[in-house]
């Protein structure tokens, strides 16, 4: 290491993703030293807000008395890391402006670089950091911790192709990681190159020590080899948007329709809740009917995760509107994961799928599917049945179909209101405010204007009288 820099301060988070893994990272691993030599011994002990903040005003003055010298813009620099640093458990909007000074005082400087996409890394603001991790590599590309922290970031934002180019470089230089191994693994199949991640799982699970983990790749193993069996005489095509994988010769009855339906779903889905998908693709296959219940539930008419959709078949074969309706509902779950960070609570997602599909299907999100009716009209029209948002998930995982399906008329209900309350900008609202780290009673908060108990007392209310 230079000696001008030292290692400064660590911090281990827990990554998660959307399986039971996760691992320890370390975060803000060095830091820029001030040029003058006297002042290594303040940015070691300042470590108080007063303190911080006296000594960057004297130092402001003095990068202006020296007509911005290097020295002195290097010195002030130091301290705005520390501060923002010192910060770090603030919202992100407090301690910005510091790594704004510090990056016009030196810009592209690689420690001011990483240290923000450590912070913005910190905060889960994943689309921002890797732009400043980017920057880093460009100054110090053989930086493997920043490869793999980059990669990592990519799979949160599903790009899964970029994020695997990230994680093999990292691998190159650690190629006995079982976590960057599982992870390339898990790249791989969702790219659908179910060959290439049963090799990764495999070598991981040479390496990998944790039981958990073991267990995992082991089930990761299965269920690529059940997808690489039941795909094995599939054909594929690809568009600008989605590449899509025909199981047996369904490809004749379904490529042409499939392909418009999932473009056009693409366009509505992206204005509906103002998300850009940027060059992403997004993976849809169509499994033979008794593979696709091997690998997920019995009652689910199709499946989303991250960036791929699943679609039985069976379902493949039912009249076109049907199946738009499926893809458009699947659709949407990947594209709330996109713009949220994965942090939107499950009746958000339930009730912007169903809003969608139901638009798709019967041209307006308020015609309720067949088999709903009934119960929409019984329980919660004349019973008066109102369920709690927070209980969502519980009559979700209920072993009674009907629970399911108030699970899910609740949800669609909750979206209804707020898009005919305060209009369908309320759904890019409530979103984006959960995709920067806010809690769910923060996002209503900034949506509506009112507490998380007093929008569920007027949502009641709406639906009593509806």
């Amino acid at each position: 290491m230079n000696s001008k820099y030292f290692l400064f301060s660590f911090i281990y988070i827990v990554l998660s993703f959307s399986i039971v893994q996760a691992q320890e990272l370390t975060l803000f691993r060095q830091t820029l030293l001030p040029a003058d030599s006297e002042l290594l011994d303040s940015l070691k002990n300042a470590n108080d807000d007063n303190t911080l903040n006296s000594i960057i005003s004297n130092l402001r003055i003095k990068v202006e008395e020296s007509d911005y010298s290097e020295e002195s813009k290097k010195d002030l620099a130091a301290f705005l890391l520390k501060k923002a640093l010192f910060d770090k458990n603030k919202p992100y909007e407090e301690f910005e402006g510091l790594l704004i000074e510090a990056s016009e005082l030196l810009p592209d400087n690689y420690y001011v670089e990483s240290l923000w996409g450590d912070l913005l890394f910190l905060k889960q603001n994943f689309e921002d950091c890797i732009k400043h991790y980017e920057s880093a590599l460009n100054s110090n590309p053989e930086d493997a911790d920043i490869m793999g922290l980059c990669g990592l970031a990519y799979v949160k934002t599903l790009y899964f192709e970029k994020a695997l180019k990230y994680i093999e470089e990292y691998l190159a230089k650690s190629p006995n990681d079982d976590y960057f191994l599982m992870n390339a693994g898990l790249c791989a199949h969702k790219l659908n190159d179910f060959e290439e991640a049963i090799n990764y799982y495999e070598k991981a699970l040479e390496f990998a020590k944790d039981k958990e983990r073991i267990k995992f790749l082991e089930a990761q193993i299965r269920e690529a080899k059940e997808a690489l069996a039941s795909t094995s005489d599939s054909s594929k095509d690809e568009d600008q948007h989605f590449i899509i994988t025909f199981a047996g010769n369904s490809e004749d009855d379904l490529s042409k329709m499939a392909f418009d339906s999932l473009n056009e779903i693409y366009d509505e889905v992206s204005q509906l809740i103002n998300c850009d998908p940027g060059d992403r693709k997004f993976n849809v296959v169509f499994f033979l009917t008794e593979d696709y219940y091997n690998q997920n539930y019995n009652w689910s008419a199709a499946s989303a995760l991250e960036n791929q959709i699943r679609v039985p078949l069976k379902t493949g074969y039912k009249s076109e509107e049907y199946v738009k309706g499926v893809l458009a509902h699947e659709f949407t779950h990947t594209m709330i994961n996109l713009k949220t960070n994965n942090r939107a609570p499950l009746w958000i997602h339930e009730g912007l799928a169903q809003y969608q599909e139901f638009r798709t299907m019967y041209g307006s999100e308020e015609n309720l599917r067949s088999d709903f009716v009934g119960i929409y009209e019984n329980d919660f029209k004349e019973n008066g049945l109102y369920i709690p948002l927070e209980q969502i998930p519980n009559y979700m995982r209920s072993k009674e179909r009907k629970d399911v399906h108030r699970a899910y008329i609740a949800s669609w209900l909750a979206i209804r209101y707020i898009g005919e309350t305060y209009g369908e900008s309320g759904f890019d609202t409530l979103l984006s405010t959960l995709g920067k780290g806010y809690s769910v009673s923060e996002a209503i908060k900034e949506t509506t204007g009112d507490s998380y108990s007093d929008f569920q007392d007027d949502l009641k209310q709406w639906i009593q009288n509806q």
